[in-house]
């Protein structure tokens, strides 16, 4: 690993560290109606203002031994978790892609994905700015193709939105009855990311949207619930292996 591709992947993960500290102030306010950007963070327990000592990404949580400085509160252990999930996720981008004009995309669709599992998990609405943020991320790659005289690849991403789509709704079709896959922010996500699977490696569309299908379909009959974050996992990984592919 060269010496810029080690900065790619150093720098990224930071940015993850940052972006998945940004995460979790949306999975814990989206839900309760709050605005993401005011009040600054506090405890939720004693409403004291939380300083740069408790707000650094995973070390704060560490340090501080899962409590609040100011009133001993349990802090959950999730607030790490997502932390260096978002972080996990940038990296991996990183080593798959290396430092390409495409990375920022491709980690963006990511984080949305994991944003959305979040707030699916939480049982709300996933707010537009989510799959909005997911949708300009998959556009943002087509001027590249252009610029890189690789304009194949936009028909190729246009394959992988539409079949992703397709294997979204077939999954949601076989939990009808249920709460499901066919959310239209879901919907969108999963479209950027089969849309970017295409733009990476060719069969990659047809991967997500098969995969999304096949997973989608099997864990649908069993909870509607577990669905939508079974079929985001797999379209990130499936992403994520079209970059490592599409790059060797």
């Amino acid at each position: 690993m060269g010496a810029l591709q080690l900065v790619t992947v150093a720098g990224s993960g930071l940015a993850g560290l940052a972006a998945g500290s940004f995460l979790n102030v949306v999975a814990y306010r989206v839900p309760r109606k709050l605005s993401v950007v005011r009040p600054p963070s506090s405890c939720p327990s004693c409403l004291a203002p939380l300083g740069v000592v408790d707000l650094v990404p995973v070390l704060s949580w560490v340090w501080l031994r899962g409590r609040c400085r100011h009133c001993g509160a349990a802090v959950s252990w999730r607030y790490p978790a997502v932390e260096l999930a978002a972080a996990i996720l940038c990296i991996a981008a990183a080593g798959a892609l290396g430092p390409v004009a495409a990375l920022p995309s491709v980690a963006a669709l990511l984080l949305c994905a994991l944003v959305t599992s979040l707030l699916h998990d939480e049982g709300c609405a996933v707010p537009v700015a989510v799959p909005v943020i997911g949708a300009l991320a998959a556009v943002s790659l087509q001027p590249l193709a252009l610029a890189q005289g690789d304009a194949d690849r936009i028909g190729w991403a246009a394959l992988g939105a539409a079949i992703t789509t397709l294997g979204a709704v077939i999954a949601r079709l076989a939990g009808r009855h249920r709460r499901g896959i066919a959310q239209p922010s879901l919907l969108v996500v999963l479209a950027a990311l089969g849309t970017a699977a295409g733009w990476l490696w060719p069969p990659g569309g047809v991967v997500v949207g098969g995969g999304i299908a096949v997973v989608g379909v099997s864990v649908s009959c069993v909870s509607s619930r577990v669905a939508p974050l079974v079929a985001l996992v797999a379209a990130s990984a499936a992403l994520l292996a079209s970059a490592a592919i599409g790059r060797a």
